[in-house]
């Protein structure tokens, strides 16, 4: 592949452009970024992860490069364009690194919320609900348990209803959900994650069940 080779500032001196926008001059710091903006575009492109560009495009990343370049302009000691192009470089793939964490952080924190809100709330014996789970009683979850969360799935509003048991007790995916419900598969994900947590709250507020006692010696 060709190296990409910006195009140069136009200008017959870039040093007193970069004294200019360390100075504060919004129009010359305008003029360097803009100027800059299809070197950043080529690099974003590279460097973020496919993963992400369902919910964050290159031009996100640049754009949020562009602002805190602005912010912090006043930082940049460069003379020379490849000084600039270095900075914002830098600047660029920080925000790249700080997306792909975020973005695992809250596929880390949606799945642990899965978790802790599907399976059991063990004080109250419940052996719970786990997606895959054909029936309330498949193997995962005792009977008692099933009938105890079946009554809390009453005290739940409808749409939860649906959606806790297309999830749990069918094992859809969240785009088998989305079409099923009518509704995209971001609004499917929200709608399950409501309906937990009210689970979880109705789950909470019932007394746990008592121990059971064992049966006399024969």
């Amino acid at each position: 592949m060709t190296p990409f080779s910006p195009e140069p500032i136009p200008t017959p001196s870039i040093a007193p452009l970069l004294q200019e926008a360390r100075d504060g001059s919004a129009a010359a710091i305008g003029t360097l970024l803009e100027a800059a903006r299809s070197y950043l575009l080529l690099q974003a492109e590279q460097q973020l992860p496919h993963a992400l560009r369902a919910k964050l495009g290159p031009s996100d990343i640049v754009q949020e490069t562009a602002i805190d370049a602005h912010r912090d302009f006043v930082r940049f000691r460069g003379t020379t364009q490849e000084e600039l192009y270095a900075w914002l470089r830098t600047i660029l793939q920080n925000n790249v690194t700080d997306a792909v964490r975020r973005f695992t952080m809250a596929q880390k924190r949606a799945a642990n919320r899965e978790e802790s809100l599907s399976v059991v709330v063990d004080r109250h014996g419940i052996s719970v609900l786990r997606a895959g789970s054909n029936t309330p009683d498949h193997s995962a979850m005792r009977r008692e348990d099933a009938a105890l969360v079946t009554l809390m799935l009453t005290q739940v509003p409808d749409d939860y209803q649906t959606i806790l048991r297309l999830r749990y007790w069918e094992g859809l995916t969240f785009p088998q959900i989305a079409d099923r419900i009518g509704r995209s598969e971001e609004a499917a994900r929200k709608l399950w994650f409501r309906a937990l947590s009210r689970l979880n709250t109705v789950i909470q507020a019932t007394p746990p069940l008592p121990a059971a006692t064992p049966p006399p010696n024969p």
